[in-house]
């Protein structure tokens, strides 16, 4: 006696047809996901350390910028940062290769002057260091870190690189640190590790006079309370305004 068979109606055909389907789109959706740049770029491929999340990247310009907790200057509430630790009572540290600092201001037509206050992990009985400070890719200066004292930069950028911005408008300023050891046991770079306390970006017409103190002194204090830092002295920050 032969065996029953079993024919499929067509609906049923049609059912698991369409389940074999979603099933093939939901993969497809999983190999490719179409998720904004900035959330591939984290948490899937992983290539940068910019936390996801909507923010404007405003930056009023000309307002220096503390990143230090209850120090006067612009709160930071909507500046965007990457490769930086959260803010802490001495500023924001870097953790790997590079930290960037992302804004977004009307583009002025002329040169812009980049002031920070910043220290590194070393001392004097280390080679020094070098930071190299780039705008939109571009190289425009070098911080030299001999010793664990403050170095104040002071870098003039062309006009010409800072309107060299992406399509949204963002201005990028990136700090290149060096690696200064062999992998660890978790196979990551050893950094010298930067560490930035206050920022300002403003034209060059509007810039406020340069100091003179000589490096390793002490200095004045400002006498606006919105550009007053901190006592240091000055350390040099060559600025390179050619473009490539």
């Amino acid at each position: 006696m032969a065996e029953p068979t079993y024919k499929p109606k067509a609906w049923q055909l049609g059912v698991s047809g369409l389940i074999a389907i979603f099933g093939a789109v939901v993969l497809w959706m999983v190999l490719n996901p179409r998720v904004e740049d900035d959330y591939r770029n984290y948490y899937i491929e992983r290539s940068w350390s910019c936390f996801p999340r909507l923010i404007s990247f405003f930056y009023p310009l000309g307002e220096p910028v503390s990143f230090v907790k209850d120090r006067p200057g612009y709160k930071r509430d909507t500046i965007r940062w990457c490769g930086f630790m959260p803010i802490k009572n001495d500023g924001i540290k870097s953790f790997g290769d590079y930290g960037i600092l992302k804004l977004k201001f009307p583009i002025p037509d002329e040169d812009l002057l980049l002031t920070f206050s910043s220290w590194a992990n070393t001392n004097a009985d280390k080679p020094e260091r070098e930071v190299a400070i780039l705008v939109n890719g571009h190289q425009v200066g070098t911080t030299i870190y001999k010793d664990a004292k403050r170095v104040n930069g002071h870098i003039v950028i062309p006009a010409a690189v800072v309107q060299d911005t992406v399509a949204d408008g963002v201005v990028e300023i990136r700090f290149n640190v060096p690696r200064i050891a062999p992998p660890g046991t978790n196979s990551e770079p050893v950094t010298l590790q930067l560490r930035l306390e206050a920022l300002r970006l403003v034209p060059v017409s509007k810039a406020p006079p340069p100091g003179h103190t000589p490096i390793g002194e002490p200095g004045e204090r400002e006498q606006e309370p919105r550009w007053t830092i901190e006592r240091g002295g000055i350390a040099p920050a060559s600025s390179v305004p050619v473009l490539p």
